[in-house]
């Protein structure tokens, strides 16, 4: 049953956020930005005062109590791929909700990212909680740091490059994975005492951070397809090398085909973050359509 909970519990995870997606693009296209060229704080808060936009932080709130419960029953790999899914969601829910329009090209990816989820879900073998030193924890809150501070140091000296803040929003999503993963008890009590517990807070706010700000410097389908590289690679090599996750006997073929169909047809659809925040109307989604279909 652990196997199948966390299976729904991914699944769900991935529509909650897919859906979140859409429905904060509305609430925020109802907003005037006045962030220019850096990051206004009240943007966010203007974008709060919007019912669809609180619509979509709740359900982010459920995706990530969806996402704890499966990264404690699966292994990374297939918890990271089936989450990207979310992907799909929002491409599908941006046709009736943005007036955005799917090519040809945007339904085979939409097929593959199921087929991947399929797979992958098929594949997934029932995991026990992982149980490493507590030095493993320490190790993981130090490496969060680092990377933080490598982070910083890099956006200085590149001025903000959106491709490279992606790809350490990617890392940090995918440490903050792996933090979870590595938890032995979700009590709270527990938590205020365990390092890795507060490494993963870190690495989710600071990843939020950074690809908030990739995708108000540059392309959205860059910063979304580093993103999703990021985040589902290095989690998904450290589950197998480091936690020995393992997939069900024999079905490690399946598996590696389920990945690669999920990441790839994701990042084929990480245009669909692009699906016009800016006019609450739908106008810009079929603009940005129609220019890109052409």
């Amino acid at each position: 049953m652990g196997l199948v909970w966390g299976l729904v519990a991914a699944v769900g995870c991935a529509l909650a956020y897919g859906a979140a997606t859409v429905f904060q693009a509305i609430g925020a296209g109802r907003t005037k930005d006045t962030a220019g060229a850096g990051v206004d704080p009240r943007v966010l808060i203007r974008a709060l005062s919007q019912l669809p936009f609180l619509a979509g932080v709740g359900l982010d709130t459920v995706g990530l109590v969806a996402d704890l419960i499966a990264l404690e029953k699966l292994p990374l790999f297939a918890v990271q791929a089936i989450m990207n899914c979310s992907l799909a969601v929002t491409a599908l829910l941006a046709v009736p909700l943005l007036k955005a329009k799917l090519s040809r090209n945007d339904w085979i990816a939409v097929a593959a990212v199921v087929l991947g989820l399929i797979l992958v879900g098929i594949s997934a073998g029932a995991e026990p909680p992982v149980h490493v030193g507590r030095g493993v924890h320490w190790a993981v809150l130090i490496a969060v740091v680092v990377l933080i501070a490598g982070s910083f140091f890099a956006i200085w000296k590149l001025g903000g490059n959106p491709v490279v803040l992606a790809a350490f929003a990617g890392s940090l999503f995918g440490a903050f994975a792996i933090c979870v993963r590595i938890l032995p008890d979700l009590h709270p009590v527990a938590l205020l005492t365990d390092p890795a517990a507060y490494a993963g807070v870190v690495a989710s706010i600071t990843g939020f951070l950074f690809f908030t700000t990739a995708l108000q410097r540059g392309s959205v389908t860059m910063a979304t397809a580093t993103l999703v590289v990021g985040e589902t690679g290095l989690p998904a090599l450290l589950g197998f090398t480091l936690f020995h996750d393992h997939t069900r006997h024999g079905f490690v073929p399946v598996a590696v085909v389920g990945f690669v169909c999920a990441v790839g047809g994701a990042v084929a659809l990480s245009r669909f973050g692009e699906a016009a925040p800016h006019s609450p109307d739908g106008q810009d989604a079929d603009a940005a359509s129609a220019e890109s279909s052409a």
